[in-house]
């Protein structure tokens, strides 16, 4: 009976912390407002930052995808030459080959045509043109920097009796994708610096908006001390109002998110490919973005709830 009624009591005693906290989120509608409105831009600065670094690390891991050096080989040269260069660049394990392939005369001379199908005068120089097309190979690495080392190896003298060139041209193409990490670094690092101001200013305004609510019921929380009221009893409903701050900005980032950023970002398609890539990667994990974002407004709800009504606590207690 003891142990029945001792559970009863307890969540009597949450169910008034949880009613007397939606009480004060509702009764400090204006407080509740701002600090509910900080917090959703402070949520939303987060989710955008998250989208607009993966879209950028998209975009440089497509670039350097397409990334490759083209080896030519001379007319002529049979196909178990070509392989003997190609088993030495395999075996290679400081130049980390990611994939090699081979484009024969007869492919090379059908890709030109395709590629310039809608230039009539040069399909038909090519129609009455008998010249050959250099066979090749397209060489891609794990790590871009590496291709100057293909380009050392293919340019060998011992491979000069096959080899024609090469499309390797002082490292341009490296460095583009060097100014695109740098750029995305940027991006990165301001939209970290943004999401730690408004989630300062987050904190800062919750914290005061809970002490003003502190201030206002000082004599029910004195009262409450001195009859013995346990610290979680006092401290609850002031947790409470913090996390439904959370929850709604939450809720709101989160819903501003989904409608106007992945609902409208594949229009800008047209000029980064790989938005529509972040988007499909969003909407993937969509709950678990949900659930995240709000967790991380309660967390910091609860947070600077705690911290003012701890502060509080611990100046009545030495008075």
């Amino acid at each position: 009976m003891m142990r029945g009624s001792s559970f009863k009591r307890k969540i009597i005693n949450t169910r008034r912390v949880f009613g007397a906290g939606l009480h004060s989120f509702f009764r400090n509608a204006w407080l509740s407002t701002a600090a509910t409105i900080v917090m959703t831009i402070t949520l939303g600065s987060i989710l955008l930052t998250v989208f607009a670094s993966i879209t950028s690390s998209n975009t440089i891991q497509s670039f350097t995808d397409k990334i490759d050096l083209s080896v030519y080989f001379k007319i002529g040269i049979a196909k178990t030459e070509v392989n003997v260069l190609i088993d030495d660049l395999q075996e290679n394990q400081d130049i980390r080959i990611r994939e090699i392939t081979y484009v024969s005369e007869q492919q090379a001379r059908a890709s030109f045509i395709e590629q310039n199908k809608d230039d009539i005068k040069t399909l038909q120089a090519i129609s009455q043109s008998e010249d050959a097309f250099p066979a090749s190979i397209r060489v891609k690495t794990s790590e871009t920097s590496k291709l100057a080392e293909v380009a050392k190896i293919v340019r060998q003298d011992r491979y000069a009796g096959i080899v024609d060139g090469d499309s390797y041209k002082d490292d341009a193409k490296r460095t583009a994708v060097d100014r695109l990490g740098n750029i995305a670094t940027f991006l990165r690092n301001g939209g970290l610096v943004a999401s730690i101001i408004f989630g300062a200013i987050s904190m800062l305004v919750i914290f005061n908006t809970i002490r003003m609510t502190i201030f206002n019921r000082k004599n029910e929380i004195e009262i409450m001390q001195l009859i013995g009221a346990s610290k979680w009893y006092i401290r609850g409903p002031f947790l409470v109002e913090a996390s439904i701050y959370g929850i709604i900005a939450g809720s709101l980032a989160s819903a501003f998110f989904y409608f106007f950023v992945l609902g409208q970002a594949p229009k800008l398609g047209d000029y980064v490919e790989e938005i529509q890539l972040t988007v499909n990667q969003f909407q993937d994990v969509l709950w678990l973005m949900v659930l995240s974002t709000v967790a991380a407004g309660v967390f910091i709800g609860i947070l600077s709830s705690y911290l003012a009504i701890r502060k509080h606590l611990r100046i009545r207690s030495v008075r």
